[in-house]
């Protein structure tokens, strides 16, 4: 880079052509981003895929979490206290 630019104002020959290589490397998201724009479908299902994964990757940590502060007997499908079964 130094032997490049060195010696140079930034805005010389630099912020150019680092625009340009930000331009050139981002060029695939934004025409991926215009291509799921054109198809909401295709949006619900790359969500409907990503909570199904951070479900997966979540559940063990509630369930370990439900645990460790005692929640753990609690699946009687009640709502309140009222509700629950006498012991």
């Amino acid at each position: 880079m130094l032997k490049t630019y060195g010696g140079e104002g930034f805005g010389q020959r630099f912020k150019p052509d680092l625009a340009e290589l930000v331009i050139q490397t981002l060029a695939p998201v934004a025409a991926e981003i215009a291509r799921l724009l054109t198809d909401p479908a295709e949006i619900d299902c790359v969500l409907a895929r990503g909570a199904e994964k951070a479900r997966a990757l979540a559940a063990p940590v509630l369930e370990e979490t439900k645990r460790i502060v005692g929640f753990g007997g609690l699946s009687c499908g009640c709502v309140n206290s009222a509700e629950r079964p006498s012991s």
